[in-house]
């Protein structure tokens, strides 16, 4: 039995990301669950992800500081949902200061898709994804010009087909976590297609703060400019300076 040193502990819950290669390790090792715990991941330099064995990081648990860099040439294809650089981001992780660039288009299943995250439940901080992500539901990051083949378009819209073209956001498609001080600019949705359409995200169960959508919403059933759907229940919060100009407009 030996003890380590505070040095050493720190060490070990650091992981330093430099090169690509060192992201497709940190994939690998999250492939068990509790790998990530207690980790602080830092991202040193800006990724290009083109020819690079990458697979999805699994599940995350820790803390990613992306310093402001970019991963770009995510490439994510096959068959698959929950589908992104990270696949679950769980309760308790943060992922912030981070820009993915990419494209998502599977095969075969194709729900829960982002460019950042399939599945979040923890805290997406200033973060921005751009490129393309094509799938059937639960689908954030969408391309700034979407495209869509409009032949089917009332088998789309047909009570019947509910599921199709659901929780579709420009950041998140569903989030039960937090998204905080997130940007979005580019076209969401389709013109009368689709349920829960949100320019920040598609349905939320969770925390949404400081966030500013300027692009195009579009959709069939609960659009908003930030959020489509709340659920279950909407919480505003005001600061005193807003509340103070609002009385004075409301007094006259």
């Amino acid at each position: 039995f030996t003890l380590a040193a505070p040095a050493a502990l720190a060490a070990e819950s650091t992981v330093t990301i430099k090169t690509a290669e060192d992201l497709a390790e940190l994939s690998r090792n999250c492939t068990l669950d509790t790998w990530s715990q207690g980790k602080a991941v830092i991202l040193e330099n800006d990724l290009d992800l083109h020819g690079v064995d990458f697979t999805p990081i699994p599940t995350f648990s820790g803390t990613f500081q992306g310093n402001g860099h970019t991963i770009s040439g995510l490439t994510l294809t096959g068959s698959g949902n929950v589908r992104g650089l990270f696949r679950y981001i769980q309760n308790g992780a943060t992922v912030q200061d981070l820009t993915v660039s990419g494209t998502i288009h599977p095969n075969g299943r194709q729900d829960d898709l982002g460019l950042l995250a399939g599945s979040n439940a923890g805290r997406i901080l200033n973060c921005i994804a751009s490129g393309t992500v094509m799938g059937d539901n639960r689908i954030g990051g969408l391309e700034d010009d979407p495209k869509t083949d409009y032949t089917n378009l009332a088998q789309l819209n047909s009570m019947e087909n509910v599921p199709a073209y659901t929780d579709v956001g420009g950041v998140a498609g569903y989030s039960k976590g937090t998204i905080q001080s997130c940007s979005n600019s580019g076209s969401v949705g389709y013109d009368q297609i689709g349920y829960n359409i949100g320019g920040i995200a598609g349905r939320s169960a969770g925390w949404l703060d400081g966030c500013v959508n300027t692009g195009s919403v579009s959709g069939r059933k609960d659009v908003g400019g930030i959020v489509g759907q709340l659920e279950p229940e909407v919480l505003q919060t005001f600061s005193e300076d807003f509340l103070d100009k609002l009385d004075q407009v409301l007094s006259g």
